[in-house]
Formats: structure tokens, C-alpha cells, sequence
């Protein structure tokens, strides 16, 4: 194992830890990989700002979101092919990734994909979010009672028109504990599935629970609150009492 190597293996053994990518960052720049390094850096530091700096009409965040996209216009194919070599996770052209923090964060793929990729997946880049695009209701349960889910911090099942049954499957699971960001929008869901979702134990620590656009009731809503707080997000309901 390269220097780089073992510097790569505790980036992912710590994938919430920026200190392992600083540091990865800079053997980067020492064995002359300065566009990696420096977006890397980059990314870290945006990462940081706080909201209201994101939003900010200013020159420093203006001149970061240029350099972000600049290095990423003219390395991001680079940076991105050993992911879709064959046997890798990216190798089918219904799967995409995006990087955050330097690395690859967030990843798009079936339901189907992600479980027969998961293991390399995670072998491979820091995954924390899994956005999910395309599954049917027997795929969605397989997924739900696969152990390295319990790896993501986030899950986004959007418009995938489930319905009340995806809500019992990621209530029950017994591996959605580690999750902090949960969308559901669009996804057919109903007062039955806000209530079984009230059941489901997130760890206490979940940020996000997106069920907009979903024709679940006021008293729905209110009942998701009363169990996960501000973490709900319900715009563009259907209300239906």
C-alpha cells in the first residue's frame, strides 16, 4: 500500500472527518496533483460557510463557486473514470456521483445497482447520501433490509410513487438508524405512512424529513412534528383534511 493509499483508506474510515482529506490534500500537492489538491481545499472551505455566506452576494463566495466549476469543467471527467471502469461503481450510464467536501458524496443509482455495487462503493469513495433512481416496491424492500445501509446519512426516494408501503419498510428496518436526511417528496405517501414514520427510530438525530407534495393531511404533518420537530419539511401539500 502507497502512502496515497493509506491516506485514502483513512478518508473513508473517517469519512466525516475533514482532517484525512486535508492531509490527503496535501500529499496531492507534494506529488504534483495540485488541481486535486486545490479542489479538495476548496470544497472543505465551502463546505464550512455558514448558509447565509452560501447565499451571500459577495466576492469570496462568487470567486469560490467560479473556481469550483472550473475545476471541476476541466478535471471532473478525469477525476471521475476510475469510477466507471468495469466492476466499478459508476460503470452503468444510469449512475452518477457528485462530489462534496473533494471527494464523491452523493451517489444516483437503482436500488438494484447500489445493493450489487455497495460493497465496492464503499470501498471506493466516501458515500453518505444515496439518491434513489428508479426501484420497485420488492426491490425497495431488499434494499431496506441490507446491512451497509446503515452506512448512509442520507436517502432520497423522491417521486419514486411508493407509497404508504415504502413508509412501513423504512420504519421497520433496522438499518435507517444512521440516517439524518430523509426525502420522501412525491412519493405517494399518506397519513398512514406520516404515522408509521412516526414509529421509526432515526437515532434522535434527523435533520431532514422532506415529505412535500405528498396527500398527507394537516393532522398528518402535525403528527410528524410532534415526533421529528423542525426536521419536517412539507411545502406544496395536497391537504386533505
Amino acid at each position: 500500500m502507497t502512502d496515497g493509499d493509506a491516506l485514502h483508506a483513512a478518508i473513508l474510515a473517517a469519512p466525516d472527518d475533514d482532517t484525512p482529506r486535508l492531509v490527503y490534500a496535501d500529499w496531492l500537492q507534494e506529488n504534483d496533483r495540485p488541481e486535486r489538491a486545490e479542489f479538495i481545499r476548496l470544497q472543505i472551505a465551502m463546505a464550512r460557510l455558514m448558509p447565509h455566506e452560501l447565499v451571500a452576494w459577495n466576492m469570496r463566495t462568487i470567486e469560490m463557486q467560479a473556481s469550483e466549476k472550473a475545476l471541476l469543467a476541466a478535471h471532473g471527467e478525469e477525476w471521475l473514470a476510475p469510477l466507471r471502469a468495469k466492476g466499478e461503481p459508476f460503470q452503468s450510464t444510469v449512475t452518477h456521483g457528485q462530489f462534496c467536501r473533494g471527494f464523491v458524496e452523493i451517489v444516483w443509482m437503482p436500488a438494484t445497482w447500489f445493493r450489487a455495487r455497495a460493497e465496492v462503493t464503499f470501498q471506493r469513495i466516501p458515500v453518505r447520501e444515496l439518491r434513489v433512481t428508479q426501484t420497485t416496491e420488492a426491490e425497495f424492500g431488499g434494499l431496506m433490509e441490507y446491512p451497509l445501509l446503515g452506512r448512509l446519512r442520507g436517502l432520497d426516494l423522491s417521486d419514486r410513487r411508493l407509497g404508504d408501503r415504502a413508509a412501513g419498510l423504512l420504519a421497520w428496518s433496522p438499518f435507517t438508524g444512521s440516517l439524518r436526511v430523509l426525502r420522501l417528496r412525491g412519493c405517494g405517501i399518506t397519513d398512514s405512512g406520516a404515522h408509521q414514520l412516526t414509529e421509526a427510530d432515526f437515532g434522535g438525530s434527523l435533520l431532514e424529513l422532506d415529505v412535500s407534495h405528498n396527500p398527507i393531511s394537516r393532522a398528518g404533518v402535525a403528527a410528524l412534528r410532534d415526533r421529528f420537530g423542525d426536521a419536517v419539511h412539507a411545502a406544496g401539500m395536497e391537504w386533505t383534511g
